[in-house]
């Protein structure tokens, strides 16, 4: 075995070099890499990876990792981001985002080891040419003839499209300007990623993509040609605002096809609250999930505050408040120290062809980081893929430059039964982390495919299997809740609404800071309370009920839901003025939800005050005035009390 290994297999086939060519090809190629299908090809690749050079160089009793001065902060920020679980409110969220980190350094540590040759790194670099090639050309057919209305290639957001776009036309602009031997293909080559890369920027329309190419492609100019370049900058501006192109339209015509197009600088102020509430981080992976306590109004629009901020459009914040100020510190220095291997490297008597890789791959870096301040960019694997490439091609040219001078550190772990088991058990652990959510995804659409066929027994089985599969998904717990209460008004058994409140109970558990979730538990113990069956708990039922409503409004106190259904408690309590506190608390956040006014107008009655209930019932006529020609959604219908108020 020791011997096949170390004569019969090239170290190019040994796992790293086969993974980071295929993830390049791969990670765009279905919505960027972010649905569960390829995040767990994607997994699995750089997990096949780093076991082939783990137990490769066990059986060699060698094992080198590359030099550089970059895994001392690598290592503290994944050593913060494991701390972080700690404290995180939902565990299996979080883990799964720790293991994106842990292998985004693998494929980091993939790239030093393999790109250790000129030659390597040059087919590294003409792999990302060819996609650029690739998905602009796409993304050039879907505007100009598939009708379009931004190119987008095979990602789902045009923003990200523009950003993978950008470090291709990056990099064959700097190949072209630096010159080199390229031969009689090469040069026309360039020309054409360049012209296809460029031209899919601008039909990509992105506003953050675009001033992030201007600003890198300035760079570019700057490392070449001087101060110069700032001229350039000037006219590729005045260009874009002169000339007609798509570009210039659509931040025109952004602001009334979307009326929160313009909403990010209240999205960061949202966010800096969050960071100042929680300097430590409120977990890896978080932000989503913490948002129902930091909404945002929308002063023209029905529901004021039905906009959650997801994401913070800013990367760097987004890392601050997921992980706090040492998080983004060790990021930040992550950068510092990469720029600072690179700036030597550049001080270096380097060929000039070598000069424009190593600037292309740096601005393609560059534009990355740069258009991280305005959108969700780290969240998209394929760009995060393509980031790390970039970076560790160009300290990896570093290396070449500098050759014996940076040796490598190496062990020499003897072979063993008992080490190769533990590196297949510590693999495996990884490995059904990675598969858990998606084989969850699967199962799921599954019961989601025999809910629609009406078979909610079939559908049940799979959700069972799902939540079997992957214990702490919320989204499959609050499933099995909806499909017991389903059951439930098929069969009238009451033993489904005692099951629902037990998986909405567990789904609550696990995520805590989802305020539909306790709402939906108190509707659970509500209708539990109706039944006939439950009639000796009907008491403690209604308690429960109260219970979980508090919780819903401390948890997303600015949905009216909670406070209705509350409010609802105590009036049959005959506790007016509590009931009447929550409604008008209510209205004060979402002043167009009409049940709540509805209720304040016959509370009003019920005590006398008729010049109270006459104001209501004029703000309810005002409001449905206003509204009467809007084309509504069905949360805007259950606002205007067309439809019952349930989220």
């Amino acid at each position: 075995m020791n011997k096949l290994l170390t004569e019969r297999i090239p170290a190019s086939l040994t796992g790293p070099c086969l993974a980071i060519g295929s993830l390049t090809v791969f990670a765009p190629l279905i919505e960027g890499g972010t649905t569960q299908l390829p995040v767990l090809i994607i997994r699995l690749i750089l997990l096949l990876g780093l076991g082939g050079w783990l137990l490769v160089g066990l059986c060699r009793s060698t094992l080198s990792i590359p030099r550089t001065g970059l895994w001392w902060p690598i290592a503290a920020l994944l050593g913060w981001s494991g701390f972080s679980l700690m404290w995180s409110p939902y565990t299996s969220v979080s883990l799964q985002w720790f293991l994106s980190l842990l292998l985004y350094a693998v494929f980091f540590l993939m790239i030093l080891l393999t790109a250790d040759r000129e030659r390597r790194l040059q087919g590294f670099l003409f792999l990302i040419l060819l996609m650029g090639i690739f998905e602009g050309g796409l993304g050039i057919i879907q505007y100009l003839w598939s009708g379009e209305p931004r190119a987008k290639g095979t990602f789902f957001n045009p923003n990200f499209f523009s950003t993978y776009e950008t470090v291709s036309a990056l990099l064959a602009i700097s190949l072209l300007w630096f010159g080199g031997e390229y031969g009689k293909i090469g040069k026309p080559f360039l020309i054409v990623t360049a012209t296809i890369s460029g031209t899919a920027v601008i039909l990509a329309q992105s506003r953050g993509g675009a001033a992030a190419f201007l600003i890198a492609i300035t760079a570019v100019g700057y490392f070449k040609y001087g101060k110069s370049t700032l001229f350039l900058l000037l006219i590729l501006i005045l260009g874009t605002i002169l000339f007609p192109n798509p570009l210039k339209q659509r931040v025109m015509d952004v602001g009334k096809q979307d009326p929160y197009a313009y909403t990010r600088i209240e999205i960061w102020e949202d966010a800096t609250k969050r960071l100042r509430d929680h300097p430590m981080g409120i977990g890896l992976g978080m932000y989503k999930y913490a948002s129902f306590q930091y909404r945002f109004p929308i002063e023209d629009a029905i529901v004021r505050y039905g906009k959650r901020a997801e994401t913070a459009h800013n990367e760097y914040l987004q890392l601050a408040v997921e992980l706090g100020i040492a998080g983004l510190a060790f990021f930040l220095l992550s950068i510092a120290v990469w720029t600072t291997e690179i700036t030597r490297t550049w001080k270096t008597d380097l060929p000039q062809q070598s000069r424009g890789q190593l600037v292309g791959l740096c601005a393609g870096v560059l534009a990355s980081i740069v258009h991280a301040t305005v959108d969700s960019v780290f969240h998209e694997p394929a760009l995060v893929l393509l980031l790390i490439l970039e970076g560790g091609l160009a300290v990896a040219l570093g290396k070449q430059v500098y050759g014996t001078q940076a040796k490598p550190w190496c062990f020499s772990p003897s072979y063993h039964v008992t080490r190769v088991i533990l590196i297949l058990v510590a693999l495996g652990a990884m490995a059904y982390l990675a598969i858990q959510p998606a084989a969850a995804w699967l199962l799921v659409n599954q019961g989601n495919n025999a809910q629609a066929e009406h078979d909610n027994v079939s559908a049940m089985k799979w959700y069972r299997y799902a939540s079997m599969v992957d214990p702490g998904a919320t989204a499959v717990r609050d499933g099995l809740a909806r499909l017991c209460i389903q059951r439930f008004s098929e069969t009238g058994a009451p033993e489904w609404l005692e099951q629902a409140a037990s998986e909405m109970a567990v789904a609550m558990a696990l995520n805590p800071l989802d305020g539909r979730l306790p709402y939906r538990l108190g509707t659970i113990y509500l209708l539990q309370a109706e039944q006939p069956a439950w009639a000796a708990h009907k008491i403690s039922l209604t308690a429960q009920a109260t219970q979980a409503f508090e919780k819903s409004i401390s948890v997303d106190p600015f949905s009216p839901f909670g406070y209705f259904e509350l409010s609802k408690l105590y009036r049959g309590k005959g506790d007016r003025t509590s009931a009447q506190q929550l409604l008008e608390q209510a209205i004060t956040y979402e002043p167009n939800f009409i049940p709540a006014r509805v209720a304040l107008m016959d509370l009003a009655r019920e005590i006398g005050h008729t010049d109270v209930a006459s104001m209501q019932l004029t703000a309810i006529q005002t409001i449905r005035w206003k509204f009467q020609d809007w084309t509504l959604t069905s949360m805007e219908q259950q606002f205007l009390g067309i439809q019952p108020p349930k989220p």
